[in-house]
């Protein structure tokens, strides 16, 4: 049975075939056996198009009617220089046509470069058995394979059978990615809750309260500090037990750079809150800023696939250093500590420098606007 990793990264073909022959049949069960294509045999070519179009499927593989005669138009050369002979118009040459539509449009010449790899595969012992010779040299090889094979299996230890591992180093990127992006959204709540009670006149109450400022603003805060905590433990126990994502060799890395982002997302989200007057202020200037920090930090787009400049203008937001000690944890190889520390003294001082403003402005969030 797929779980929901394995499914999430295959890539999902309907194939109808309209030739019906025994080269068909073998080429169509070549394509089926092929690791990360899941394929499913339709009857007619309109059905296969109508679920294309709702996104049931990737792509389309028609095999026409001709198949079988153009196979027999071919000759030694053509498999070996495919490039100049008659397959040097691909599939076509073959009549196969290969379909995608919508968004899995990018996915297209994937598709052709698999299936016209796999009829490569199938047709050459059919093509090259026509010529005496190849055939003789073929046969030759195949025994030469089978004694090599024997011969290694004699001097190699036997070994279990496992089941292929499907590669899951995109959850490795995208659930960082998103904890981190979904840690800073805490902002736009923070900052609401703040403009709320002051509107009410509670800060106002809290004052006359033998708490001092700083103990009131420690207590406001510290409660949205555990949901960004949770919210991010949360996101990556999901991460491990619906993708099966990995935590690195180091999983109690992961502790103080969630914290160390907790801290600085808390504190973002009070400077916010000290600096907004209106709740309209903060979902125009609250969404503007969480949203603008995600997308130059690499939370929207791996920043190893980001021009230099970008990344480099990345390391002014507290998203960029996060993303960084994460991919030390979860996705390099070797687990460099220094890069690790460095990142939580960044988030530390951004959670620092967030607070002492806020800090500093809190001492007029209470007067209403």
């Amino acid at each position: 049975f797929l779980t929901m990793q394995d499914r999430n990264q295959l890539i999902r073909v309907a194939i109808v075939n309209s030739d019906h022959g025994d080269l068909a049949n073998q080429f169509v069960n070549n394509l089926r056996s092929k690791e990360g294509l899941e394929a499913t045999l339709l009857d007619s070519r309109d059905s296969a198009l109508n679920k294309l179009d709702t996104d049931l499927f990737m792509a389309v593989i028609a095999i026409g009617p001709n198949f079988q005669k153009r196979v027999d138009n071919l000759a030694v050369a053509d498999i070996l220089y495919p490039d100049e002979g008659l397959l040097s118009g691909g599939l076509n040459s073959l009549d196969i046509e290969v379909i995608c539509r919508g968004s899995f449009m990018n996915t297209e010449g994937i598709v052709r470069q698999l299936v016209f790899g796999s009829a490569v595969q199938s047709l050459a012992p059919y093509v090259t058995r026509k010529n005496r010779l190849a055939a003789r040299i073929i046969d030759n090889g195949r025994a030469t394979f089978g004694e090599r094979r024997t011969a290694q299996e004699k001097s190699s230890p036997v070994k279990k059978a496992s089941s292929p591992e499907v590669n899951g180093n995109v959850y490795q990127v995208l659930v960082p990615s998103y904890t981190v992006m979904f840690a800073f959204f805490l902002v736009n709540i923070m900052a609401r809750s703040f403009i709320s009670e002051r509107d009410i006149g509670t800060l106002c109450r809290l004052r006359l309260a033998p708490i001092s400022r700083s103990g009131l603003l420690l207590g406001k805060t510290i409660p949205f500090f555990i949901v960004s905590l949770v919210q991010s433990a949360l996101l990556f126990v999901f991460g491990r037990v619906l993708f099966g994502m990995s935590w690195g060799t180091a999983p109690a890395g992961l502790i103080p750079v969630i914290v160390c982002t907790s801290l600085a997302a808390t504190a973002l989200g009070l400077l916010v809150a000290t600096l907004a007057r209106t709740e309209s202020q903060v979902s125009a200037y609250g969404n503007f800023l969480v949203i603008t920090m995600a997308g130059i930090s690499g939370c929207f787009m791996p920043r190893n696939w980001q021009p230099q400049l970008m990344q480099k203008l990345g390391l002014i937001t507290p998203h960029a250093w996060a993303l960084i000690g994460y991919d030390q944890l979860l996705v390099q190889e070797h687990l460099n500590a220094a890069v690790i520390g460095r990142s939580c003294a960044m988030l530390l001082v951004f959670a620092a420098a967030f607070f002492a403003v806020g800090w500093w402005r809190f001492q007029t969030i209470d007067q209403p606007a």
